[in-house]
């Protein structure tokens, strides 16, 4: 089953510095505004534990992301490899609308100020 992405709730998870929308559904793509770019991720042989993301994961399918800015893919592989130091969740959600509008950028760089 595949979630429209305008109807569903999305974790929010900080991958390679970027704010990026995540969930553990497949996503129908038709439903991805243009401009926006979707990755499947890939865990650990299910422990949970991102590993990978591409353009598409058939084995170990952990979940959906869909971001501001592409990432860069290994040209032989076509994916990304990642670390568990590459990526943590936000422990907040948005809806796509609101992650659309929202400029993580500058609310990143807030909470890294120096007080």
């Amino acid at each position: 089953m595949k979630v429209n992405a305008a109807e569903e709730s999305f974790e929010l998870i900080e991958l390679f510095g970027q704010t990026v929308l995540f969930t553990n559904m497949r996503v129908d793509r038709s439903t991805v505004p243009e401009g926006l770019y979707v990755y499947e991720v890939r865990d650990e042989d299910c422990t949970g534990e991102i590993c990978e993301i591409k353009p598409s994961v058939m084995v170990n399918h952990w979940g959906t992301i869909i971001c501001k800015e592409p990432f860069e893919m290994d040209e032989v592989w076509h994916s990304k490899f990642v670390d568990k130091g590459d990526y943590w969740y936000l422990g907040d959600t948005a809806k796509l609308d609101e992650f659309i509008n929202t400029d993580y950028s500058e609310e990143q760089s807030e909470g890294l100020e120096m007080t």
